[in-house]
């Protein structure tokens, strides 16, 4: 049995809830792949024409989806799903905090929930 969340704008924590940066979308595509990478994660191809992509490691799937609301505003959501048995909520909570740390350290932070 699979354990998941998924970020969204209306999410009732922080943690949940879609984040807004101010860059484009290239920027923020372009640091996720890094940062996955780095993190020996498989990504397969974003999908520009949707803004999505898929990582996978071990136990951990996550979908990946960026939204330029306009030049300099870019939102990223996540699906993130955990297949093991042990510590599910932790390594969840834990990739979605490490990735927002990522991403707040890499560009100017601008919001939870912006457009509701």
């Amino acid at each position: 049995m699979a354990y998941s969340i998924e970020t969204r704008e209306n999410g009732n924590n922080e943690l949940i809830q879609t984040h807004y940066y101010k860059t484009s979308y290239d920027n923020i595509k372009k640091a996720l792949v890094d940062y996955l990478t780095k993190n020996q994660y498989s990504v397969s191809e974003f999908n520009d024409d949707y803004g999505e992509a898929i990582a996978t490691k071990g136990y951990l799937s996550v979908t990946i989806k960026i939204i330029m609301q306009n030049p300099r505003e870019t939102s990223v959501d996540f699906f993130v799903e955990y297949y093991g048995f042990l510590g599910r909520k932790k390594k969840v909570n834990s990739f979605l905090m490490d990735m927002y740390n990522y991403l707040g350290k890499q560009f100017e932070f601008k919001g939870l929930g912006l457009h509701q």
